[in-house]
């Protein structure tokens, strides 16, 4: 009925790219206590997880091990450390990603099942062995299921990780100057972490490219959306 702007979020598929000039137990367990955190159900989660090859299965050990040490349940009881998903549809959801890794040869090497039959709990889930066509690559999990694969090159892990129509976060931990700076340059998406998970502040836009939405919030750039500009030109 009448003209309306809009600002859209749209949820994204975050990339995550680890080099191997990194401190491998550090952003392991960086990355991992990111991915678990409030069971994966976070917009800007680190969900898709690209290791460079001579790292891969130290970090994949380490991430697992993370994964291992997390107690599940009631966030009401002090020890537990991740709670469930937000309803029965998650469930499936998950337990549908982990079938696919399974149907194409892949490995489950942490989790993968539901806990109990009472509430929505799903445990802290880690696969590899899956190539860029897996379900699990190709949609947001939303869900605290973590999907691990190796890369040789940068530009190569650039390329694989802007396969998607999706940009809202990615994240990327490198040592050197220059992989930094083609990481930040090549990684197609609103927001991009370097060597950290820290990409939503009030004082910055929040906000993804193609079809993570347009528009952010935060930030000046989130006044934007609610201006009106006004040419005035004087003979």
């Amino acid at each position: 009925e009448n003209m309306q702007r809009s600002t859209m979020e749209l949820g994204g598929h975050a990339p995550v790219v680890i080099c191997d000039d990194v401190d491998v137990d550090k952003v392991a367990d960086m990355v991992a206590a990111g991915k678990y955190r409030n069971a994966g159900q976070v917009c800007i989660s680190p969900t898709r997880f690209f290791v460079q090859e001579g790292i891969f299965e130290r970090f994949t050990d380490r991430f697992t091990a993370y994964a291992d040490r997390l107690k599940v349940g009631s966030g009401l009881d002090g020890d537990v450390k991740m709670g469930p998903l937000a309803n029965e549809r998650r469930i499936s959801a998950m337990e549908n990603l982990v079938a696919d890794v399974r149907q194409r040869g892949g490995t489950v090497r942490r989790g993968g099942n539901r806990i109990g039959n009472q509430g929505y709990f799903f445990e802290p889930t880690v696969v590899t062995d899956i190539g860029d066509d897996a379900l699990i690559m190709n949609q947001e999990p939303f869900g605290p299921v973590a999907p691990i694969v190796p890369f040789r090159e940068i530009d190569e892990v650039i390329a694989r990780a802007n396969q998607l129509a999706y940009g809202l976060a990615a994240y990327a931990f490198a040592g050197s100057a220059s992989r930094q700076s083609a990481l930040v340059a090549g990684l197609k998406s609103g927001m991009v972490g370097m060597n950290s998970l820290a990409v939503s502040n009030p004082e910055t836009p929040f906000g993804g490219v193609r079809e993570s939405g347009f528009g952010h919030e935060g930030g000046s750039e989130g006044l934007q959306a609610y201006f009106d500009y006004k040419l005035v030109a004087h003979g």
